[in-house]
């Protein structure tokens, strides 16, 4: 894998969905549905926030727009900060913040109203590589639970996105081929 570095797997970042913080997060879905349909091969469950000049400051998720949906998650992201994730420690939070318990239009209400700046993730160092990092250290920073995707750089540029599923089929792919007879 250190063969391959972060530019040839990148999706560039003119090529991925985009939106703005003042959106909402119904625009985010529709605009993410409306690129699914244009590209099979890249079928984006995210997006990247740009400014009004269009340069990145942070993304959207699927685990961004679930902890907007459900407030409550940002109060169990921080309690797991001071301990260890278990079952226990799960059990006890959904019970104790009734997570998802509300009705679908409760959701579907709280959906229409959540802003693009209310559930961006804003990158922090390490979930940033430059175009030359190898396979190698973007797979070590996602297994190491980076948030999803990272964000590839040329110098302080931003130029692209590499998500874990396009690693794994650069694995997959090398696997498969492996002469293991």
């Amino acid at each position: 894998m250190k063969d391959i570095v972060a530019k040839e797997l990148m999706i560039p970042i003119a090529n991925y969905v985009s939106v703005k913080k003042e959106d909402r997060l119904v625009d985010v879905l529709a605009a993410i549905e409306k690129k699914r349909h244009a590209e099979q091969g890249h079928a984006h469950r995210d997006a990247i926030v740009i400014d009004e000049n269009g340069i990145f400051i942070g993304k959207v998720t699927m685990i961004d727009i679930f902890r907007a949906l459900e407030p409550n998650f940002r109060k169990v992201q921080k309690a797991q900060q001071e301990q260890t994730l278990t079952d226990a420690f799960v059990r006890k939070a959904v019970q104790e913040l009734n997570l998802w318990l509300e009705p679908v239009e409760d959701v579907c209400a709280r959906g229409g109203n959540v802003t693009v700046a209310d559930a961006m993730h804003v990158p922090e160092k390490s979930e940033y590589i430059q175009e030359t990092d190898t396979l190698e250290k973007a797979l070590s920073l996602y297994v190491m639970g980076v948030h999803q995707p990272l964000i590839v750089k040329n110098g302080d540029t931003v130029t692209g996105v590499v998500r874990f599923g396009d690693i794994f089929e650069v694995v997959r792919e090398r696997l498969l081929k492996c002469d293991l007879s």
